[in-house]
């Protein structure tokens, strides 16, 4: 059996009202959080595996690679501008329309492979900037503009 997107989406949308509306300004932390025990989750699981010699980027890649064999979306696309710098372009996003949704409603959404991403450099002590540069919700494409800064205050 296979989940389909569109339930995955409903229950996203429904998962991050309620924790928006249950915690409010903090619900950006709880994200977070929820990203750094999938992360701690899915190593333990074997469902990502780092090296002790992985780069940060090479770390962002390997989150990448798990989120895309899970069908979390269909395709993502990092280009590597320099060793601290990508761009990471996401296709056929599973939560797409529930979190245009959610950010349209001034909520935060889930955001899952960014707070997995945040955990895996918070792992290295790292810290990275984000910048979103595009979206259109209706094609499931989001595109961001990552910077590695090192290290994490």
């Amino acid at each position: 059996m296979v989940i389909k997107n569109e339930f995955f989406d409903v229950i996203n949308y429904a998962v991050c009202r309620a924790v928006n509306d249950r915690i409010g300004d903090q619900a950006e932390d709880f994200f977070r959080k929820v990203g750094e025990f999938h992360l701690e989750e899915a190593l333990r699981r074997g469902l990502v595996n780092f090296q002790p010699e992985d780069t940060p980027l090479e770390r962002l890649f390997k989150v990448a690679r798990y989120l895309e064999t899970c069908g979390y979306m269909e395709k993502i696309v990092i280009d590597r501008l320099s060793d601290t710098e990508a761009i990471v372009e996401m296709f056929g996003v599973t939560v797409a329309e529930s979190s245009a949704r959610l950010l349209g409603e001034g909520r935060k959404p889930s955001h899952f492979m960014t707070n997995m991403m945040f955990a895996a450099l918070k792992r290295l002590a790292i810290r990275a900037d984000l910048q979103d540069m595009e979206y259109d919700a209706k094609a499931a494409r989001f595109k961001e503009y990552w910077k590695i800064l090192s290290p994490a205050p």
